[in-house]
């Protein structure tokens, strides 16, 4: 199994983001930074288990994102034990469980950074997921699954397994069970963890922290502000400190850590097993390398070869025309700090394809 402590210390690893950690993100974030781990977007459990066919494209992934965690969020343990299993049958590395969305939306239900006030059902949860994970290496069987998900799932399987493998997968009749007919997609143990907050309205770190391990996730990764934060203010490093210190198990810290000096400063002052960076790689692949102290070029040059690069990733993951708008915010960071960066901006958020993008790049 894969564990998070199999990696050289300190770790650097792509920070789950809503709406900005896809595919192609993560794929060109991986190809120019070289990031050590890799979270997917989260994914709703009972939308995955009821109408997967709407969601799965969030667990699309290319193998050069290797050890890559689906997250998953939510707040029934049964959802969650169902869910585990396509995580399994997807090939993913690690399972890892949102406890720290602060979106009204997904707090006020009682999933994301809602968990912190309700410890006994999110030690229930893990539970859930370590069973699902175990039942599926067992006996590889899916359950809990409408069957538009089910179709979905094994469709994406096999166009997986055909474009990375060339091997297709089998289903057998009377029930959901996939056959794994070649070693590389041998059922097998993955982690659980989890990536959490260090409170809902005023920190209760270790209080949180020690009460959450106890259900034994593999790691855990600690954003730190509380939910009521949001996004706000200033992380809290001090805070960050305790839970490395609350727990034997390996904590990966999070928030405002933008530059190598602030990766420096974080892991002395907090003694944490890694970090988690999100938004210092907006526009920025190459954080992690820089990070790590290596010179990268960022040439107007280069970074038009990358966004070009991301842009047909992005239509070759996501080829509806209508989804086009998503990779807008990309294209915006890409050139912010460039001459005529405005100007070059208000061209490219209008752009609608490839070659809209193309052009009002070669324009410069």
């Amino acid at each position: 199994m894969f564990r998070v402590s199999d990696l050289k210390k300190p770790v650097l690893a792509i920070s789950p983001m809503d709406g900005v950690s896809d595919s192609a993100f993560r794929y060109i974030t991986k190809k120019y930074g070289n990031p050590d781990l890799i979270y997917t977007e989260f994914t709703h459990v009972h939308g995955l288990c009821v109408a997967g066919d709407k969601l799965l494209h969030h667990f699309v992934y290319d193998p050069i994102e290797r050890p890559i965690l689906a997250q998953i969020y939510g707040k029934e343990p049964e959802y969650f034990y169902h869910a585990s299993k396509i995580v399994c049958a997807m090939g993913f590395d690690g399972l890892d469980i949102n406890m720290g969305c602060p979106a009204k939306t997904v707090a006020l239900s009682g999933s994301g950074a809602g968990l912190i006030r309700t410890p006994e059902l999110a030690k229930e949860i893990v539970a859930a997921c370590k069973e699902g994970v175990r039942d599926w290496v067992s006996n590889g069987e899916l359950t809990g699954l409408a069957g538009r998900t089910e179709e979905a799932l094994f469709q994406m399987i096999d166009d997986h397994i055909k474009k990375h493998d060339g091997f297709v997968g089998e289903r057998s009749a009377g029930h959901s069970n996939l056959l794994a007919k070649k070693e590389n997609t041998e059922r097998k143990e993955i982690p659980v963890s989890l990536k959490t907050r260090i409170g809902y309205d005023v920190p209760i770190t270790a209080q949180w922290i020690s009460t959450i391990a106890e259900a034994k996730p593999e790691w855990i990764a600690v954003h730190g502000r509380t939910l009521k934060q949001m996004y706000t203010g200033f992380a809290d490093w001090n805070e960050l400190k305790i839970a490395v210190e609350c727990t034997d198990i390996p904590v990966l810290v999070n928030g405002d850590i933008k530059t190598k000096e602030d990766f420096e400063k974080v892991m002395n002052l907090t003694g944490a097993y890694g970090a988690l960076i999100g938004r210092a790689l907006e526009g920025n692949p190459w954080a992690f390398k820089e990070m790590r102290g290596e010179t990268v070029d960022k040439s107007f040059e280069t970074v038009k070869k990358v966004i070009i690069e991301h842009t047909q990733k992005f239509i070759q993951d996501k080829p509806d025309p209508k989804a086009f708008f998503q990779m807008r915010k990309h294209l915006s960071w890409y050139i912010s700090g460039f001459d005529n960066a405005t100007e070059i901006r208000i061209k490219l958020m209008q752009a609608s394809n490839i070659d809209d993008v193309i052009n009002v790049l070669n324009q410069y």
